[in-house]
């Protein structure tokens, strides 16, 4: 058999690659054992204890801070990324006015995990020394500039901080934007830092430019006219522009439901000696919506309803609205026409025709009323007149009457809150005057004042406090004359809970309440969040309806639990009459305030 001679480097090599097989087979397990290990990352005070800002924007810097709790990569990427830490740590201290730190640094190979550790000592703060911030231009006399001047917060000795010096940038610059300076522009903007001195110079100017006046308002094609659009716009020709105003106008426009889509814009390129015309671009709203609903109460049972709503019937934004309820307790059918005001976004007049029934263990009543409104919106007060004549025909305690009033009325009611589904602050209060006169088509005079309030306080992270007060007073020298939908009743699940609707008030012979002359009721919960949508509840209620201040009030205790909805909280309640037997559930679904 012929053999052939392998040369020798070929011998040599494939010798050597059999003997180094098992060393690197070695290497690559002891680097997957490596693999599989975790990564703990450590940020802490060099000498003493780190601010909370600033060891969070150092973890937020760094890379490795990332792949933190996770297995750790091979040696070398973890090596690279450890040595990146440190220009990373110098850079999340900058912005608080530390340049010269001290940074400690450390990659530990322990047994079962790898550990980086960052000790620091952000060192002396940079403190500020020469400050110059000057407006130039028009602006320089317009009293907004002047007050954001007065309140800028960078003074000489102060520690730099660079979110202090950019919102200061941010604030003259919006500034310029929302009052009509359309050529403003940061001719200067320098923050000059020098380490080792631990100072830094600021120089900031502004040039403004002229300010923009506001020129002729142009609207797109609409359903209603001109006239009505004109009386939505809340400046005059020839006014300074100001971004405020118009976004006025445009909450305006889009809170009148005549449009699905409002924009004003300044038209700039159209502007002329510092005069910009307005362009609104309108898109019509469906000009008829129809709403449809469901539901169910502890106080009213299953309920349906379903409303019309004609969004405007002519050019003079004419509108009119129906609505049809029908629930086991009480039904409503009405109709109202309403007519802007001369200032739309917060003066409107209607008329109004409804029926009303209404059928409880203790009342069983029937309302045609008319009436005429005015509601105008008076800072965070919503202030509503009226006139009604009302003709009712009720049974109490077995005994059917039948009355005519004519009654004036006022309300006010105004509402502060957070979050209207989901408040953690906020209050409602509401006032109410009605009264009547037998000189004015009524069967008797009265006088009547009714007070509601609720508020929302939220006490930590997780639990709130929930008050309500009602209060209700009624002068009447013949209170027999009084139809049973101006009676005070309490019980249920808006009043005292643990009795049913209306249950509490003055009886008559037979033993049916028929209602009082005065109202008062309070209560007070606590509700706990367990979870995201999730909460429990724990309440007191008293109250009653009375004849005479000197009676005394009825009590309900109990607990809840809440799930906030997409459309507010469903609250189920267990309630004990305090001054009963028994227990009762009640039922809602509405927003706290």
């Amino acid at each position: 058999m012929n053999t052939k001679k392998w040369p020798g480097w070929l011998l040599r090599g494939v010798l050597s690659t059999l003997l180094c097989t098992p060393a690197l087979a070695t290497a690559a397990q002891h680097e997957q054992v490596v693999a599989e290990r975790t990564l703990a990352v450590e940020v802490e005070g060099l000498n003493g204890d780190l601010p909370g800002e600033l060891a969070d924007n150092i973890r937020a810097f760094l890379a490795i801070e990332r792949i933190k709790g996770e297995t750790a990569p091979m040696a070398s990427r973890l090596q690279y990324l450890h040595r990146q830490a440190e220009e990373q740590i110098r850079t999340a201290l900058q912005p608080f006015g530390y340049y010269q730190p001290t940074i400690k640094t450390e990659l530990i190979n322990e047994p079962r995990q790898w550990l980086a550790r960052y000790q620091v000592d952000p060192g002396e703060q940079v403190r500020l020394e020469n400050i110059n911030v000057v407006v130039t231009g028009e602006a320089e006399a317009d009293p907004q500039f002047v007050q954001a001047l007065a309140d800028n917060r960078l003074q000489k000795g102060q520690a730099l901080r660079h979110a202090d010096y950019e919102a200061l940038k941010s604030r003259l610059q919006s500034l310029a934007s929302e009052r009509g300076y359309y050529e403003a522009v940061l001719s200067r903007q320098q923050l000059l830092i020098n380490p080792e001195l631990n100072q830094a110079d600021i120089e900031l100017v502004l040039d403004s430019g002229p300010r923009y006046r506001i020129g002729a308002v142009n609207f797109s094609e609409a359903p209603v006219g001109q006239t009505l659009l004109s009386r939505y716009v809340p400046f005059k020709e020839g006014d300074p522009v100001s971004s405020g105003r118009l976004l006025e106008l445009q909450r305006g426009l889009t809170e009148s439901d005549y449009f699905s889509r409002v924009e004003v814009q300044p038209n700039w390129d159209k502007a002329v000696d510092q005069v910009v015309p307005i362009d609104v671009e309108l898109e019509p709203n469906k000009r008829t919506a129809y709403r449809f609903g469901a539901g169910y109460g502890t106080d009213t049972g299953a309920r349906v309803s379903a409303s019309l709503n004609r969004r405007w019937i002519n050019t003079r934004g004419h509108s009119f609205s129906s609505l049809i309820q029908l629930s086991e307790v009480d039904s409503t059918a009405a109709v109202q026409y309403n007519i802007p005001g001369e200032k739309p976004q917060t003066d409107r007049y209607s008329a109004r025709m409804a029926w009303e029934t209404e059928l409880t263990d203790s009342t069983d009543s029937e309302i045609l009323s008319l009436g005429l409104l005015w509601q105008k919106q008076l800072g965070p007060w919503q202030r509503l007149l009226s006139v009604d004549w009302e003709q009712e025909r009720f049974t109490l305690d077995a005994e059917t009457s039948s009355t005519s009033f004519l009654i004036p009325g006022m309300r006010w009611s105004t509402t502060s809150t957070d979050n209207p589904l989901n408040p953690t602050r906020g209050y409602r209060l509401s006032l109410q005057l009605d009264a009547a006169s037998e000189v004015l088509l009524s069967e008797a005079d009265f006088v009547q004042a009714q007070v509601k309030g609720k508020h929302v306080l939220t006490l930590n992270n997780r639990t709130r406090l929930l008050t309500r007060a009602e209060l209700g007073v009624t002068a009447m020298d013949n209170f027999d004359l009084m139809p049973s939908s101006h009676r005070f009743f309490a019980g249920g699940d808006n009043s005292v809970r643990g009795y049913d609707y209306k249950q509490l008030g003055p009886t008559g012979s037979n033993g049916d309440v028929v209602g009082g002359r005065y109202l008062l009721v309070g209560s007070a919960e606590v509700d706990y969040r367990v979870a995201e949508s999730w909460r429990v509840a724990a309440f007191f209620d008293a109250g009653n309806s009375l004849d005479s201040l000197s009676e005394p009030l009825k009590n309900g205790a109990g607990i809840g639990v809440r799930w906030q909805s997409p459309i507010g909280p469903v609250r189920v309640d267990l309630a004990k009459p305090l001054d009963e037997s028994g227990f009762r559930i009640h039922f809602t679904l509405g927003p706290d305030l």
